[in-house]
């Protein structure tokens, strides 16, 4: 084994060098390398961090080893073409989480032989897991920053799952995870039962769109900020609402969940998605919708570790922080001093609902996106205030949390259940 130069600065770069040391390689890598400084540290997870020109000169020999997003590796093995080098190894998001998968497979079976654990079939970055006696309490688990696992990890794991099989998790019964098939009834036309948002955004990787369902609406997010023609696409935006559209960058898809609090159209369901991010209903949750036997619909549960609070308020997966999470936790308090107290402890647990996707009755709807955005107004205006600059997207991760606190503190109101979503590839 020789030295090796690990071209890329972010999340993938850090999660490859990480794997790397647990494959015995750490001391391999001389340095990370980018195209160009501008202004970034000389060092980067403890080792040396060059322009790309600069760290071939120092190390001649060493193996290249891609580790950033794929978007940019014909760009950048391009580049090293113009050096007379070629990497040894790709490595982007796909290939990373597949990597850290596989790891956590190993570790997670080998300590917890009671637990199933396998890739999710719908999203190849999660993998799923269930215990084996009770296959229905099942949820999603996303190995990168959280592999390898340590044993308060493990322990942690066995005893969350336990406490879920048995519909205690937060001492609130879920509803079962609705399963199989069954003759629906119709969730699209027919007076509107179900309305779903999809968030797109000029942003977007281009996906297939072809044959949504006709409940599922685009809505173009950010469009105060887009002059250009209008596509199919963009019937909808979220700048004709009492607007957040301007502040889509913090907001992420918030800001079409903002419109539709605002702006819907009256519906039995309102509801959220991704472009690329679309709920799987199947024909028996079609039926519970249309008989009103559901009132809530939740993505299937996510392990989060060392504690949901920590991964998003200090590891490198969020663009949130500590401050943001006191100051969201001190402005639920000013709502609600019960749901602050419950929001502090069930966030140091190891479950959230991920990526802000719900459907649920109108009434339930609304009131969640009152709760959620008079906390995200609130931080905005506080930042402003202060003028605290803040980064991208920071909002829309604070979402998660309010949305993960709001449907659990309440679960015991509600006929909820909880459902797969698909990601659609690429194009």
């Amino acid at each position: 084994m020789g030295q090796l130069i690990l071209y890329g600065r972010g999340l993938i770069a850090e999660e490859y060098a990480r794997y790397l040391e647990g494959q015995g390689r750490g001391a391999d890598i001389a340095a990370f390398a980018v195209t160009k400084m501008n202004g970034q540290g000389e060092k980067y997870c403890g080792r040396p961090c060059l322009e790309i020109e600069d760290a071939l000169k120092i190390f001649p020999k060493a193996e290249i080893h891609l580790a950033l997003q794929e978007k940019y590796h014909e760009e950048v093995i391009c580049l090293l073409a113009e050096f007379g080098r070629e990497p040894k190894e790709i490595i982007g998001l796909h290939r990373m989480t597949q990597l850290l998968g596989e790891q956590g497979i190993k570790e997670i079976s080998e300590a917890c032989p009671n637990l199933t654990v396998k890739r999710n079939s719908h999203d190849y970055s999660m993998l799923e897991i269930s215990p084996k006696e009770h296959p229905e309490a099942r949820f999603t688990f996303y190995p990168m920053t959280q592999v390898p696992l340590s044993q308060t990890d493990i322990r942690n794991l066995q005893q969350t799952v336990s406490k879920f099989s048995n519909g205690s998790v937060t001492s609130r019964p879920y509803l079962p995870r609705l399963r199989g098939r069954g003759t629906a009834q119709a969730v699209e036309g027919g007076g509107c039962r179900l309305y779903l948002a999809m968030a797109t955004s000029l942003k977007d990787a281009r996906v297939s769109l072809e044959n949504l369902p006709d409940y599922v609406h685009p809505v173009m997010g950010g469009a105060a900020g887009y002059d250009g023609p209008r596509t199919a696409e963009m019937a909808y935006d979220d700048e004709v609402a009492d607007s957040l559209s301007g502040y889509n960058s913090l907001y992420s898809e918030l800001t079409v969940a903002h419109w539709l609090w605002k702006k819907a159209p009256r519906a039995k369901y309102l509801g959220l998605c991704h472009y690329r991010r679309h709920f799987v209903l199947t024909e028996e949750i079609k039926k519970a919708m249309a008989e009103g036997k559901v009132d809530v619909l939740l993505t299937t549960p996510r392990l989060t570790f060392p504690n949901v609070h920590k991964y998003f308020a200090n590891l490198p997966v969020t663009t949130m922080d500590e401050q943001d999470y006191s100051l969201m936790l001190r402005l639920i308090e000013r709502e609600d001093s019960e749901l602050a107290n419950f929001s502090k402890e069930f966030l140091e647990g190891q479950v959230h609902f991920p990526n802000n996707m719900v459907i649920a009755k109108r009434d339930i709807y609304l009131d969640y996106c009152r709760f959620m955005f008079k906390v995200l107004q609130g931080m905005q205006e506080h930042c402003k205030r202060e003028e605290i600059l803040r980064p991208d997207r920071y909002l829309g991760y604070v979402g998660e949390l309010l949305t993960t606190v709001y449907f659990s503190y309440h679960r015991d109101k509600w006929k909820t259940a909880h459902i797969d979503y698909e990601l659609l590839q690429e194009i």
